[in-house]
Parts: structure tokens; sequence; C-alpha cells
């Protein structure tokens, strides 16, 4: 019976392969291999992934146990470990294929060889960004704390000593519109980084966690703080030449591996908090340019360095308009906005 299960396991995996390559992956339908090898082995079976049927308990149309390991020789196998519940006993704690439904699933690990030494851990990147982004995914080794982006690396590689967990997780997911005065024409604007920051919502207020994001055109973009719990937060962002604006009330945010929050800034005058904290232009909200040194108040230092930097060419703060020279529109931004000030709560 054991060698029977053997035989058939393999090409069930290898069809569940087949359906990646082939179909056009969503957020909710998805699956991706991963790989692991050392100094003499290397091992393909462990696949993991959502389809919209399926639960966190055993299903029988996805899960599939791992073949056992041959009495003798060396050995490398990647599984995910599941017992109780309706897991089978009869077929083991080991899983080679596991198979979760899409509200928020999490996946466990194992990694376990008989030789000590450097293991590589791969999957397929550029398959996993084709899914939405709202799909987040980082793999947390659990014996040293070290969380990797699998949307942004392909390869883990751990120095084997006994068998090593791991755990496959989300992060807090912020997708937002924000659009900048100076660099804003009426219908595009030019596009820059802005750095996103989640704030406690109670005194004092201070940032726990940091992004980065280079915006569209459109002004469309998005967070991924990896660190920060679920909770409740204002959502702050900052450009080098704008006023900092913030949520106008904190948000509940969810971590997970499919939840986000969106937010946007340019729909209401009082989507950021505090009064006037947006400029309206035409049927949309943005941020006050001219903050050129960041300090949160347009003054006459920032007059000063605009004015000393003028006909320079370059990614200065004092290029209030995204036009790469600072020369007299961008000391119109400055002068016109003078006295604005950051409001935070």
């Amino acid at each position: 019976m054991k060698k029977r299960l053997f035989i058939f396991l393999i090409p069930i995996i290898m069809i569940l392969d087949v359906e990646l390559v082939n179909a056009q992956p969503t957020y909710d339908h998805w699956n991706i291999l991963i790989k692991a090898q050392n100094s003499q082995i290397n091992d393909s079976l462990a696949n993991f992934g959502i389809r919209p049927d399926a639960t966190s308990d055993f299903d029988n149309a996805y899960d599939i146990p791992r073949p056992p390991r041959a009495p003798s020789g060396n050995y490398l196998e990647v599984y995910f470990p599941h017992s109780g519940s309706n897991f089978p006993p009869l077929l083991g704690s080991k899983y080679a294929v596991d198979f979760q439904g899409p509200i928020d699933p999490t996946w466990n690990f194992s990694v376990e060889a008989s030789l000590a030494g450097p293991i590589s851990l791969t999957w397929d990147m550029s398959y996993l960004n084709s899914i939405e982004e709202r799909l987040q995914l980082f793999l947390l080794d659990l014996t040293n704390g070290n969380l990797i982006d699998m949307r942004a690396n392909e390869i883990y590689t751990f120095s084997y000593t006994a068998k090593r967990d791991f755990q496959i997780i989300g992060a807090v997911n912020v997708g937002f519109k924000y659009i900048m005065e100076g660099f804003w024409n009426g219908t595009a604007q030019v596009r820059d980084t802005v750095s996103g920051y989640l704030a406690q919502s109670v005194f004092p207020f201070s940032f726990i966690d940091s992004s980065q994001y280079y915006l569209s055109s459109s002004g469309t973009g998005r967070f991924i703080f990896k660190n920060a719990v679920s909770g409740n937060y204002y959502f702050v962002i900052r450009h080098r030449n704008h006023i900092e604006i913030w949520t106008s009330i904190s948000l509940d945010i969810v971590k997970g591996t499919t939840s986000f929050t969106e937010y946007d800034f340019t729909n209401h005058a009082d989507a950021a908090f505090g009064s006037g904290a947006l400029k309206p232009i035409g049927a949309v909200y943005a941020a006050w340019g001219g903050d050129v040194n960041q300090d949160g108040v347009i003054d006459y230092l920032d007059r000063n360095i605009t004015w000393n930097n003028r006909g320079i060419n370059g990614r200065l703060s004092s290029d209030c308009n995204g036009d790469n020279n600072t020369d007299a529109t961008d000391l119109d931004i400055v002068l016109n906005n003078r006295y604005k000030t950051i409001q935070k709560p």
C-alpha cells in the first residue's frame, strides 16, 4: 500500500504545477512550488496556494501527504505539518501540498535533512509578481526571525543543523491615492517616491512602521508594512517638498496575506487631518507644496533654500514642481504657500 501511495503522489503534484503555469493567477487561485537544495540533494514536492473553496482544515480535493522517505540514505524534505481535526491519521502528518482558502491564510512548513550545511529555498518570484498586489507573502524563519519578502527575493539560504521551522505570512497592505500640488498638472502628476508611515492612534502618536512607493502618474500607490501588526493606526504620507499629511481619523488595519486597506486623500477636503490640510485643485485635493526642508512649516527657510538653488538641475528638495530644475516656478510655490504647517493629532 505504501508503494502505491508513493507512485501516485508525484504525478498529482506535477499536474498541480502544470495548472499553475497555464492558468492566469488571481489572488484566490494560485499555487507556488518551494524547492530546496543542499550540496547533494534537491527536493521539489512542496506546493502551497489558495483555492476559493479550500479551507484551513483537510481538503480531500487539494491537500496531499508527502511520500514516505526511503528507509536509508541521505534525504532532504520540505513539508507542511498537519495533524488532528479532520486530517486523516492514516496519511501521516507531513503534507507535500497545502491549499487554503482566500481569507488571510498562513502556512507553516518545515525542512528536514540528513546533512548539515547550507540549504537554499527557492520559488518562482516572477510568477508571484504576476498575481495582483493584494496578495503579500513573507517567509519567516522562526529560528532567527529573518523575514523575507517573497515578491522581492527568489531564494533564501540558511545553515542547517536540525529540523528548521518556517511560516509564510502576510503584511499590512495599504493602497492609497495621493496628489502633490506642485507635481500635478490637472490630469496627471510627475512620478516620484513618497514615504508612508503607520502612527500610533494614541499619544504620543509614534511611528511604528514605514514603507516607500514610486507613485503612478495618477497618484495611486501601495505601501507594504511588513513589521506592523493588526491594529488601529493613523496613516501618514511624506514627500520631499510637500507638507506631511495624516488621515483624518485612525484606521482599523488588518495584517494578512490577502486583506488590504484603501485610502483616498484626493476626493474630499476633510480626507486629511485638520482644517485646510489639503489644497483644492479643480475636482481633487492635493498636499501643499513648498516644505523644502521638511520641518513641517513653509517659511523663509524654504524660501532661502529655493532661492540659493535657483538654476541648479537635479532631483533637489527645492524642485517643487518635479521638472528637475530649481527656478522661479518653484519659488512661487513656496511663497504662495508660506505659513502652511503640518496638522496632526
